[in-house]
């Protein structure tokens, strides 16, 4: 049987680590409602919306931690699994709260897929501009027709009312800009935290939790290959957070310093979304909204980093550059290349779809500048957007839908199905193709210098069955909820790597709050999926994983 007093018992903890994070956005919320000029801050304030979150917080920890008092004291693996799982389950519940107390989203369906898509680094958003008849006041519902299936017409209906001028009666923010600062730092803020991984966070602030930590480690690493840093659990995840934080404050400073009409509030938004490859904006427009060549750059390298393998820094800084000589490494950056260059190819001579275009069809250096940008965002999992890529020739798009499923490295933040598992592929495939003209010889099947033995070949090969599996199963869902092919394709692609953008109506401009209240709930199932990289969610649909020893 379950232990289940343990697992209340660690969840309790967990829950109480996680209210003093919540303090965090809660400051800021309170900031901006009673010291800050009421001109910073025209949006709907969200300072009640945050203590409320934090009471009921600190309430399900204390009951936890009622039903969890008499508990053994120690979790095993069938015990780690349900446990991860929970945790994300509690996590995206409560950091859902903010935006329904806030009424940011009223529908609570709404709410929880903003907290699954920022926990889970997707960055597909519920939040779209509500407008209205200025003659009669009456909202003003907006349609969308896929130009390739003229006969699907999708109703967008906004889900945030404009900021207007108390005086003339203007919008003057619409969309996510006229969300509370709070909200967006917390949108944000989630992805930040899940970026690293919110397991990471609770292995960091516990006591040693024997093989279980381990165990639970690993699970929350992305990837084949779940490498360590050091001997410890907690040590690891400490020395993890900690280059990650310095990640996100150099971001922050490099933003700030190069573009002095960037304001520091967006910088840390951006940092906090960047590095853990997200993409959640405070800008309706995204990057392309600062208009600044510099600005791009600096986030296309933060996504490169992301998507690195964090254990590849820690050798750099002991000096042991040998060590990033590895397979993975230099396919990611091929990958990554070649992706820059077959976006950007098909883009020139093609009529400029950006924000603020300067001439009427791509060159060659505009081309690569912004098909990279795109490339890069889309196969870091990022989601960032400086144009409007749904216009972009066909020959793009599908190279994009590519990199979404190519993704980074193992153990960095990146989605998709990871470079080493394609390596790994690649690796076996030579091998099996070689035993068929040398059936005698034995060669180990390595990438760099770790083996790969029969049971994870057998288990990325598995991977990729399941990922072609839910592919289609999450396409085909969505076509008979009455999505059309094309927007369904790009958009399973999108849920299932954590990626946050699509193509058609749920493209770069457009929120997926055209979708039923169906869709809605399995797109969150589909990128709590992507993100615990199916194993451990699929684990806990086996009758035998249920059952006693």
């Amino acid at each position: 049987m379950f232990d289940f007093k343990e697992i209340s018992r660690l969840l309790s903890r967990y829950l109480a680590a996680f209210s003093l994070l919540l303090t965090f956005p809660l400051g800021v919320a309170a900031y901006y409602e009673f010291f800050a000029e009421a001109s910073v801050h025209p949006q709907p304030h969200s300072t009640a919306a945050f203590i409320w979150t934090l009471a009921l917080c600190i309430l399900v920890s204390a009951l936890l931690w009622l039903g969890g008092r008499k508990s053994s004291g120690y979790i095993e693996r069938r015990e780690s699994i349900l446990l991860v799982v929970s945790i994300w389950i509690f996590t995206s519940i409560l950091s859902a709260l903010p935006f329904y107390f806030s009424r940011t989203l009223t529908n609570p369906i709404d709410a929880y897929f903003e907290a699954m898509s920022g926990l889970t680094t997707t960055g597909s958003t519920m939040i779209s501009p509500k407008s209205y008849n200025p003659a009669t006041g009456e909202e003003i519902v907006t349609y969308y027709t896929n130009p390739h299936v003229p006969n699907k017409t999708y109703i967008l209906k906004g889900t945030v009312a404009p900021v207007r001028d108390p005086e003339t009666g203007l919008a003057l923010y619409t969309g996510v800009e006229a969300v509370s600062k709070a909200i967006l730092l917390w949108r944000s803020f989630l992805q930040w935290l899940g970026g690293m991984g919110i397991v990471v966070i609770f292995l960091m602030v516990l006591p040693a939790l024997g093989v279980g930590g381990k165990f639970l480690y690993q699970m929350e690493i992305t990837g084949p290959i779940k490498e360590g840093i050091s001997p410890r659990v907690k040590e690891t995840c400490s020395k993890l957070w900690k280059l990650y934080l310095f990640f996100t404050v150099l971001e922050v400073a490099l933003l700030v310093w190069t573009h002095r009409d960037m304001p520091f509030f967006d910088a840390v938004c951006i940092s906090f979304a960047n590095i853990s490859t997200g993409g959640f904006s405070v800008r309706n427009d995204s990057i392309a909204s600062y208009n600044s060549l510099t600005t791009d750059w600096i986030v296309l390298i933060f996504m490169i980093l992301g998507s690195i393998n964090f254990s590849l820094y820690f050798h750099i800084l002991r000096l042991k550059f040998f060590r990033i000589y590895v397979p993975d490494f230099f396919l990611f950056l091929f990958t990554a290349a070649l992706g820059c260059i077959l976006v950007s190819f098909f883009l020139v001579g093609e009529p400029i779809s950006s924000f603020n275009p300067d001439s009427q069809v791509y060159s060659w250096g505009e081309a690569l500048q912004q098909g990279s940008f795109q490339a890069i965002s889309v196969q870091t999992s990022t989601g960032f957007f400086t144009a409007n890529y749904d216009r972009w020739p066909f020959a793009s798009q599908m190279f994009m839908l590519l990199l979404m499923f190519i993704g980074g490295m193992s153990g960095s933040t990146a989605g998709g199905i990871k470079t080493s598992r394609f390596y790994i592929l690649y690796k076996i495939g030579l091998h099996r193709l070689e035993s068929l003209y040398r059936p005698d010889s034995v060669r180990k099947l390595k990438i760099g210098a770790s083996e790969i033995d029969d049971k994870n070949a057998l288990t990325v090969l598995a991977f990729f069955c399941i990922v072609a599996f839910f592919t289609v199963l999450g396409a085909v869902s969505l076509i008979l909820d009455g999505i059309d092919p094309e927007t369904s394709l790009g958009l399973i692609a999108s849920l299932l790597n954590n990626v946050g953008t699509a193509f058609r109506a749920a493209g770069p401009t457009d929120s997926l709050s055209f979708l039923s209240p169906f869709s809605k709930i399995l797109a969150t199932f589909w990128m709590l999926l992507g993100r615990l990289e199916y194993y451990v969610v699929l684990i806990l649909f086996l009758p035998t994983f249920w059952k006693s020893h």
